[in-house]
């Protein structure tokens, strides 16, 4: 202990200590929210703040400096640790407006545990040392006296008054400057200053729609037809009951694939060879609201937007989708999810969007349970018992649960036997919750089967999001070494939409690209319904060639996928520095020349927002029953 003492009472090296270990913190963070060190004057700069950030304090002849200084200081490094976690999932660093998932976060500590990166170590460990060095030096006349000249000391406290002008001026970025743009989304300090300038301004820099120029993009989106004029599999589903189940984490890389020699979706696939509709080229576009987001999206044709989940942030909107159409057609609508009916605010939210009745863990038998909640397999059977004391028709949407994230399945329920390098990893994992996911959907069909219930019904599957994060857990490496080509992010977002039409004859797989905001005018045409707004950015995609998804989260605004390309936009927002290739030859394209798609990609997400943002679907709905 004496020896620490001495050691810590040696000016230059508590002095030079402090640097190194603030400089260890940087480079961590930057290599954590980009993949490298990052641009160096990024780095400088955020060295030099948290330098005047110190020197000001010390200086400061506040009467709380020190207490000011280690909230500031330990906040700070809360703020890097949560920007590492969400650029480590979403790819994206954390907004003010993401305070609010510190609840669902918290319900799902597993998940949270399994997401932790271990140099996130050096966020905090400076913490007690820079501490200790601010006391030390506390002392203004001892810190001018031995640490600085007062020459120096007055230059730090104008040179403060100067980075808070100039930090200023990079957040508002008049003349919108690619420097300027790039320090915003990179660097530390201004990207989170402008941030909060964004989320206290947006009222008043944001530029709004009326909603006659909505409706005209909306129009204008929507007024293509078909490429001929016959539907196909126009109606072939009317009266029918409608059983939609969104499968956690299902991607499209397990369909029709094996893992030493034991088939991974030996259910799915034996329906998908015949009477179905599978289409391999259906994309999640999911925000902030994860599962939630795909079942909005899939329900009303809309995007989900970035700040957060659409069942919290709109519950009181007026929607009119899928549940709602089948309402106005005699059909009951019921809801079921083995989880607490308040995640995602579901219980609130679930009566807007047109469902009579929403079967929760609180509301199940809760006796097997796997993992976060209810099991699959005991999931689909209480939901069939109630569904067969339903009269026909009805819309049942079940969400399933066990395959979620971090994959946790008892040992005995294992049926894939994994390779030595593949044990205890994500992706091993994850093939054996997938196997016991595609089990329980193999005895949710016979119950359906043996109650009466599958001849008259339309099954619908489709997955919510992806289960492996293209950046985390080495699944890049993994991934691509199992698919025998490259897993990148087209390979991560895509997921399964499998129709099942029992009798129907059916046996296509289409693979026109789409995404949830896809399903609900596809359905209509199965369905034989009409959606009685112009509220929808999706289209039939059973009856067109061409399709394009824009992407929320994971990838940033401006990215899409249109038929063979995709585009990830860079972190700044623009077209430069952007990446584009073609997901099947994996060869580059010059981001460049997809400028007019990346504007539209930009419209659809505007447009959805402003619907939202201004109820628009309310007034159309209003006026249609007054007429």
């Amino acid at each position: 202990m004496e020896i620490l003492k001495k050691v810590l009472q040696n000016k230059r090296f508590c002095i030079t200590l402090a640097i190194i270990l603030l400089s260890i913190k940087l480079i961590t963070y930057y290599i954590l929210i980009d993949g490298e060190i990052g641009d160096f004057y990024n780095l400088i700069i955020t060295f030099s703040l948290f330098f005047c950030l110190f020197f000001g304090l010390v200086l400061s002849k506040l009467k709380y400096k020190r207490i000011i200084f280690l909230i500031l200081y330990a906040g700070f490094a809360i703020l890097m640790f949560a920007d590492s976690m969400y650029y480590n999932y979403y790819h994206q660093t954390v907004s003010i407006k993401q305070l609010w998932q510190i609840k669902n976060v918290a319900s799902v500590p597993d998940s949270l545990v399994a997401t932790l990166i271990p140099s996130t170590i050096f966020f905090i460990i400076d913490i007690p040392f820079i501490y200790y060095l601010f006391r030390k030096y506390e002392n203004s006349d001892y810190t001018i006296k031995s640490l600085l000249t007062k020459k120096i000391s007055s230059n730090i406290k104008g040179m403060n008054y100067l980075i808070g002008v100039l930090l200023l001026v990079v957040v508002i970025n008049p003349l919108n400057s690619v420097m300027l743009t790039r320090i915003n989304s990179l660097e530390f300090f201004a990207s989170h200053f402008r941030d909060v300038y964004l989320a206290l301004t947006e009222n008043l820099i944001s530029e709004k729609i009326s909603a006659e120029e909505i409706l005209e993009v909306v129009e204008e989106i929507n007024e293509d037809e078909p490429s001929s004029g016959y539907l196909r599999y126009h109606g072939i589903g009317a009266n029918r009951n409608v059983i939609l189940v969104q499968v956690e984490a299902l991607q499209n890389f397990v369909i029709g694939r094996d893992y030493q020699g034991v088939e991974l979706t030996p259910n799915l696939n034996q329906l998908i060879e015949e009477n179905s509709l599978y289409f391999d080229q259906y994309y999640s576009h999911i925000g902030k609201g994860n599962t939630s987001d795909a079942e909005f999206s899939t329900l009303n044709s809309l995007y989900p937007v970035i700040d957060r989940e659409i069942y919290t942030l709109y519950k009181d909107n007026t929607f009119y989708g899928l549940p709602w159409i089948l309402k106005e057609e005699g059909y009951e609508t019921l809801a079921f999810h083995g989880y607490e009916g308040e995640f995602w605010n579901r219980k609130e939210a679930y009566p807007g969007q047109g469902i009579d009745e929403f079967y929760s863990m609180e509301d199940l038998d809760q006796s097997d349970s796997i993992g976060m909640g209810i099991s699959d397999l005991s999931v689909f059977n209480q939901a069939v018992e109630i569904m067969k004391e339903k009269e026909a028709p009805f819309f049942s949407f079940i969400v399933t649960l066990t395959n979620h994230h971090p994959y946790i399945l008892p040992e005995e329920l294992h049926t894939v036997d994994l390779l030595e390098e593949h044990k205890d990893t994500k992706f091993g994992n994850y093939l054996n919750t997938v196997r016991y996911t595609d089990y329980a959907i193999g005895e949710f069909i016979s119950k359906l089967k043996s109650e009466g219930l599958y001849d008259n019904s339309v099954i619908i599957f489709y997955g919510d999001h992806h289960g492996l994060n293209y950046g985390m857990d080495d699944n890049d490496i993994i991934v691509s070494d199992y698919l025998g080509k490259t897993y990148d992010y087209d390979e991560m977002l895509k997921v399964p939409l499998i129709i099942h039409i029992p009798g129907s004859g059916i046996r296509e797989t289409i693979s026109t690209t789409g995404g949830f905001i896809d399903f609900l005018p596809t359905i209509a045409n199965i369905m034989n319904l009409e959606i009685p707004h112009p509220y929808t950015l999706g289209q039939d995609i059973i009856n067109e060639s061409d399709g394009i998804v824009a992407f929320t989260s994971y990838l940033l605004e401006g990215s899409f996928i249109k038929n063979n390309i995709i585009l990830e936009i860079s972190r700044e927002g623009i077209l430069e520095g952007s990446r584009a290739w073609n997901i099947h030859t994996y060869e580059s394209i010059d981001p460049l020349l997809l400028e007019e798609d990346y504007e539209l990609a930009l419209t659809l997400k505007k447009t959805s927002e402003e619907i939202l943002e201004q109820d628009l679907i309310k007034d159309y709905i209003s006026n249609i029953k007054n007429r």
